[in-house]
């Protein structure tokens, strides 16, 4: 059998109600819903609350998929809504944020750095993430999607339902949010009232071909 039709099998026992089918169908993907759910909780309880509650709608959810795309595409336009509707239900609140989000270029901390070193580029984790979770939830899905998850423009198109020049010009706008918000950046537009943001330092981006 194919890694396809293995996926096909694993996805229509889990419709059916195989729960340790549906396990392993997440399995692959719920480190990327933990890492998502980052972008809107405000610390790692809740952002592992908030994984739980997307992936409970994804399984409830799970019978509406019709192979008509990539499941995983399908996964992430589910875990999607479900966080924004978080994000809304929240939108009148302020956040803080302790835990160390890691920025768009994700690289792990050498063994043997020293621990003053350790401890500069845990705090500018934590900066970046704090300041990701002032972009605009629109810009930020999209830049958490792309940059943090490494999806193509047409799966980030797929999984937020828009054009994929729509993706295109929400990643500019977010990455320019995010450079304000570090600093790095001039103030926002007139017609971006309310946040002041930009992205992490930029670096190769994948092609959408």
């Amino acid at each position: 059998m194919t890694v396809d039709s293995d996926l096909d099998t694993l996805i229509a026992r889990a419709q059916e109600g195989d729960v340790h089918a549906f396990e392993l169908l997440l399995a692959q993907h719920l480190s990327q819903v933990r890492r998502f759910a980052r972008a809107f909780a405000a610390n790692p309880a809740d952002a592992d609350d908030l994984a739980q509650e997307a992936l409970v709608k994804v399984y409830k959810s799970l019978r509406l998929f019709r192979f008509q795309s990539a499941f995983s595409s399908w996964l992430f336009a589910v875990v999607r809504n479900c966080f924004l509707d978080f994000a809304k239900s929240r939108a009148s609140k302020e956040r803080r944020s302790e835990d160390a989000l890691e920025p768009e270029h994700v690289r792990g901390l050498p063994g043997d750095a020293p621990a003053d070193e350790k401890l500069v580029q845990e705090q500018e984790r934590q900066k970046v993430w704090l300041a990701l979770r002032q972009v605009p939830v629109e810009f930020r899905t999209a830049l958490v999607l792309f940059d943090l998850e490494g999806r193509t423009y047409d799966e980030v198109a797929a999984i937020e339902d828009v054009a994929v020049g729509t993706v295109k010009s929400r990643l500019s706008r977010g990455r320019a949010h995010l450079r304000r918000l570090l600093g790095e950046g001039e103030k926002p537009a007139a017609d971006e009232p309310g946040t002041q943001s930009a992205p992490a330092s930029s670096h190769p981006r994948r092609s959408d071909s």
